[in-house]
C-alpha cells in the first residue's frame, strides 16, 4: 500500500508539473477513413512505444480498493512515466483512449462500493479490458478512476472504436459526464466540452484551449484524401504548440498507428495486425525517439527494466529535484511495472 501511494503520489505531481502542458485531440474522416489524430504537449518528449500481451495479471495504483484484473486484449501504448502509465493507445480491437489534461476535473471520492483504478492508469485499463466504446461507457459503473490527490489530478478522457463510435468521458462534480455523438463528441482540448462547444456556436473562444478546439472542429470535417496520414499530420500541425512533443495517428479499422516526434521527425508506423499479443508473448517495445522510419516492428526489442529507466529518469529528472525523493519514486515505478506477470493457467 505504501508503494502504490507513493506512485501515485508522483502521478499527481507529474499531472501538473507542466503548467503549460495540453493536448489536442480529433477524429477525421479522410477518403472514406475514420481517423484519430492527437498531439501530446508535454515538458519533455521522452517515451516508450509498449506492446502489451494479453493475459497479464494488475492490480490498480491505487489506496482504496484497488481493481484487480488480468488484461483481456493486447495493445500498443505510448508512455512516458513507465510502463501501465500511459497518456494513449490502441488495442487490437481497433480501440483508442486518449487522456488530456482538464483543469475542471472533479473525480467521486474514493470509497468501497466500486473498484478503483488510478486516473492516468485508467488508459491501460481500458485498452486492456474494453473492445468497443460500448464497453467503456458500461464499465463506468463498475470501475472508478480515482485520483490521490484530486486538486492535483485533472483529466478527461477520448475514446473510439473501430466501427467509429465515439465518446467523451468527463468527470465533473464527482460523476461521469458522457458526450456520445458521432457528430459533435469528436474533438477534444483542455476545456470541458461543453463550455468548448458554446464556444464554437458563439464563435468567440475564450482561452487557447477553446481556440484549438474551434480549429480542430474545422479541420476534422469530411475531406477527400489521397494520403490519410500525411493529411491528419498536416491538420496536427495547424493546432500545434511551441511544446508539442509527439503526433499520434490512429486507424482504428486497419490497426494501424502512425507517430512522430519533435525529436524524431521521420514518420512511423507499427501494424497491431502484425503484432503478437498471445498469453506469454513478451513485452515489447521501441523508443519513441529512435531515429527510425516506416515500419518500426523490426526494432522492437524486449521491454527491460534499462529501456524503463530511460524515460523514466527523462520525466522525472525534469520534475524532481535530485535526492532520496526522486530516487525512491523512480525506484518504485520501476518496480511495479517489473512485478508484473502472465496471469497463472487455472
Amino acid at each position: 500500500m505504501r508503494r502504490f501511494l507513493c506512485i501515485g503520489l508522483i502521478l499527481a505531481v507529474a499531472a501538473v508539473a507542466h503548467p503549460a502542458a495540453a493536448c489536442t485531440v480529433m477524429r477525421m474522416k479522410l477518403a472514406d477513413q475514420l481517423i484519430v489524430a492527437r498531439n501530446h504537449d508535454w515538458g519533455t518528449g521522452g517515451g516508450l512505444l509498449i506492446v502489451n500481451p494479453r493475459g497479464i495479471e494488475k492490480t490498480a495504483i491505487t489506496p482504496v480498493n484497488p481493481a484487480k484484473w488480468v488484461s483481456r486484449y493486447g495493445s500498443v501504448s505510448f508512455a512516458q512515466f513507465g510502463r501501465e502509465i500511459p497518456f494513449a493507445g490502441m488495442n487490437e480491437k481497433g480501440l483508442t483512449v486518449d487522456l488530456l489534461q482538464l483543469g475542471d476535473a472533479a473525480f467521486p471520492n474514493a470509497g468501497d462500493d466500486t473498484a478503483s483504478v488510478n486516473v492516468v492508469q485508467w488508459v491501460q485499463y481500458q485498452l486492456d479490458m474494453s473492445a468497443s466504446v460500448a464497453d467503456v461507457i458500461e464499465s463506468l459503473d463498475v470501475i472508478t478512476p480515482t485520483p490521490f490527490i484530486a486538486m492535483l489530478e485533472k483529466v478527461h478522457y477520448f475514446v473510439t472504436d473501430a466501427s467509429g463510435d465515439v465518446a467523451i468521458i468527463e468527470y465533473l462534480d464527482g460523476k461521469p459526464i458522457v458526450q456520445h455523438d458521432p457528430v459533435t463528441a469528436c474533438i477534444l482540448a483542455n476545456s470541458t466540452w461543453e463550455r468548448s462547444w458554446q464556444a464554437c456556436e458563439r464563435e468567440r473562444p475564450t482561452n487557447g484551449s477553446e481556440r484549438r478546439f474551434m480549429q480542430a472542429k474545422l479541420l476534422s470535417q469530411t475531406k477527400d484524401s489521397d494520403a490519410p496520414v500525411n493529411d491528419a499530420i498536416a491538420a496536427l500541425h495547424r493546432v500545434a504548440q511551441s511544446h508539442t512533443q509527439w503526433n499520434l495517428v490512429y486507424e482504428p479499422e486497419r490497426l494501424r498507428i502512425s507517430f512522430r516526434t519533435r525529436v524524431a521527425p521521420k514518420l512511423r508506423r507499427i501494424d497491431l495486425k502484425e503484432l503478437q499479443f498471445e498469453e506469454n508473448a513478451e513485452v515489447l517495445c521501441v523508443d519513441i525517439n529512435a531515429d527510425h522510419e516506416g515500419d518500426v516492428q523490426q526494432h522492437l526489442q524486449q521491454f527491460t527494466r534499462e529501456a524503463n529507466s530511460r524515460i523514466v529518469d527523462d520525466a522525472f529528472d525534469a520534475i524532481l529535484p535530485a535526492g532520496l525523493v526522486r530516487s525512491t519514486i523512480k525506484q518504485m515505478v520501476l518496480n511495479y511495472g517489473e512485478a508484473l506477470e502472465p496471469a497463472l493457467i487455472k
